[in-house]
């Protein structure tokens, strides 16, 4: 088994499709559910599966254990921190795990394409 992380599950590609997955999905939560966004919202929402995301991204640098662990253990910080101990924080995991992997699946495909072409033109230059 090799030392080296193969150039397709980077971090810093894992942490980026996170990131923006995952302030796209607070901030529709925020204006759909509190018809507004807001710096409290932000703190509640975003940073417990941000912070999640990343460190799981950090310590696997691998998509899919990124996607289920991150997001599950964001989801499951955001709810003892908000005092959610409500079954409905099942639907809210659903829905978290289907748009924010999609969204940084979709993402990162992209970033993987601009990579590609960048450096296809710079190999020409």
């Amino acid at each position: 088994m090799s030392d080296t992380v193969p150039a397709s599950d980077s971090f810093g590609e894992l942490a980026l499709a996170g990131a923006v997955a995952i302030v796209v999905f607070a901030t529709i939560g925020q204006l759909s559910h509190e018809g507004g966004v807001s710096l409290g919202g932000y703190a509640a929402d975003l940073l417990p599966l941000l912070g999640s995301w990343v460190v799981v991204a950090y310590a696997t640098r691998r998509f899919v254990p990124t996607w289920l662990i991150g997001v599950t253990l964001g989801v499951v910080i955001r709810m003892v921190v908000l005092g959610h101990y409500r079954w409905n924080q099942l639907s809210f995991l659903a829905v978290a795990l289907v748009f924010v992997g999609a969204l940084a699946w979709l993402t990162r495909g992209l970033l993987r394409t601009w990579t590609r072409r960048r450096t296809v033109r710079s190999a020409r230059s």
